[in-house]
């Protein structure tokens, strides 16, 4: 038997005892991945990190120093963090150039007393922006003025600079909010009042404030000039807040070229919609991609962006454990649901899980929990139906066999530098020589471990039908056809009871 040695040469004639050290055969099991994600938006002058510089946040705090508070992209983050710590997270603020902040308008009124139009008694105002408690309480003869002032100065005070407006009082005696930066997404934060059970407009107010919501804001970043700056580098979720068509071809194009196999940087897109059954499902029919994820809501306090962020971030936890488990019922932390009136029905969203948009429940608790989360993906380029990537669970799945796959041959084959034989080349122990039947052992040993995994299953049927033979054209080359049957998801017992009287 001959022993090949990388380092020590055959032609050494010093006197001495060597020892070289080889790892290829180091790795037993399964090894670690884990994953990254990355948060687009966009920051305000006050926040110091550079536009189109990745940033990491390693806590949650650190979102406001980089983009500023109340912005986009540091609200994101942080609601990222308080639904996973765990997961590495990175941010890029993106500028947009040119475009105008949303802005909105509270009007209030105030009931006549003994001395004229001013509050007759005390009553608190229960507002809320952005999900996030504004609440003032009025006193007996303010005017109209008076509270105007109230809430321009709570809302602009240090304590509310988490809000993604600032306030100011117009000549019409309205308090007008604007949004901290510019571009589409700002369009999105609600204003309203009395949200919790229990809340109604003081009894100083003979009418509702009228509140005229956000609007007018114009033209998002352009996601594209994020791609240089993380070419080469892998992000397993990618969460952006942005609805327009060019957007969602940048990311879909990016994502679907990152899973390419020379490329191999697999990532996942999370973005989220407000708007009716109807607008959701318009939204949703426009897209086609496995690669990313749409959740659809009505009339929740909370900010789209932040919906994104949320589900991106359960999801990241929860895929990097195990690509293969669904998150049916995974609770979306800092989250606020609609009212019960306007959450969708079953019907309504297993529409929704027809046309391409992900699905949330609310418990008895007043908690969001994801009830499906697929991707945009329904049709094969011909337009018929194709429910192959449905889910996010099997290009999660897959993801983690091509990482398997990859780490374990090249650790055992390619990076220790093998040769290549033919079946039946008396390869003895240790001469660095592989041939077909070698890397189907080894490929047959990886997938036994992704079956103990719970990864895949019909563990027989996949030794059967693996293919591994030499390539006819290229000699070095060794092809292998991997039939892997992907393990489902427990999500639908459905029961028949027959009985007897």
């Amino acid at each position: 038997m001959t022993i090949a040695f990388n380092n020590i040469p055959t032609t050494v004639r010093t006197p001495g005892v060597y020892a070289e050290i080889d790892n290829s055969r180091a790795l037993q099991g399964l090894i670690q991945n884990p994953h990254k994600a990355l948060i687009l938006g966009q920051k305000i002058a006050a926040g110091t990190a550079a536009v189109a510089t990745l940033q990491s946040i390693s806590r949650e705090d650190l979102a406001d120093g980089y983009f500023g508070p109340g912005s986009i992209l540091s609200r994101m983050c942080k609601v990222f963090k308080k639904n996973n710590p765990n997961t590495e997270l990175w941010a890029m603020a993106l500028s947009a150039t040119g475009g105008v902040a949303a802005s909105a308008t509270i009007k209030f009124s105030v009931g006549l007393s003994a001395t004229g139009n001013s509050a007759s008694g005390t009553g608190t105002y229960y507002l809320l922006i952005n999900g996030q408690q504004v609440y003032g309480t009025i006193q007996s003869g303010w005017s109209v003025t008076d509270v105007n002032s109230l809430f321009q100065t709570t809302i602009n005070t240090t304590n509310f600079s988490h809000l993604p407006v600032k306030a100011s009082t117009n000549a019409a005696s309205a308090l007008n909010l604007i949004g901290c930066h510019q571009g589409e997404a700002l369009n999105y934060i609600d204003i309203r009042a009395n949200y919790y059970t229990g809340q109604s407009l003081p009894k100083c107010f003979p009418d509702a404030p009228t509140i005229t919501g956000m609007a007018g804001g114009t033209v998002n970043p352009d996601l594209g000039d994020a791609w240089a700056v993380v070419e080469g580098e892998q992000f397993h979720y990618i969460i952006q807040p942005y609805l327009d068509t060019p957007n969602f071809v940048e990311i879909e194009t990016e994502l679907a070229d990152r899973f390419l196999p020379l490329e191999d940087l697999q990532g996942h897109g999370f973005t989220a919609v407000r708007g009716t059954q109807a607008s959701c499902t318009t939204l949703g029919n426009s897209r086609n991609s496995p690669h990313n994820t749409i959740i659809g809501f009505n009339d929740s306090p909370t900010d789209p962006a932040e919906w994104a962020a949320a589900l991106g971030a359960v999801a990241a936890e929860k895929l990097n454990n195990d690509p293969a488990r669904p998150l049916q019922f995974l609770r979306l932390k800092e989250i606020l649901p609609p009212p019960i009136e306007n959450r969708f029905t079953r019907p309504e969203r297993d529409v929704l899980l027809y046309d391409g948009v992900a699905t949330f429940i609310v418990d008895s608790g007043g908690n969001v929990l994801i009830e499906r989360c697929i991707t945009s993906y329904q049709k094969n380029a011909l337009g018929l139906p194709d429910p192959s990537y449905l889910d996010v669970q099997t290009l999660a799945t897959l993801g983690e066999i091509r990482f398997q796959y990859k780490a374990r041959m090249a650790n055992r084959f390619i990076v220790p530098r093998f040769k290549l034989a033919d079946d039946g080349f008396p390869v003895t122990p240790g001469s660095f020589i592989a041939t077909p039947a070698t890397v189907k052992q080894e490929t047959i040993a990886l997938f036994k471990l992704l079956y103990d995994r719970g990864l895949v299953e019909n563990f027989d049927d996949f030794r059967a039908n693996l293919v591994v033979e030499r390539d006819l054209s290229d000699r070095n080359r060794v092809n292998v056809l991997l039939p892997p049957d992907l393990v489902n998801q427990f999500r639908i017992l459905a029961g028949l009871i027959q009985f007897i009287l």
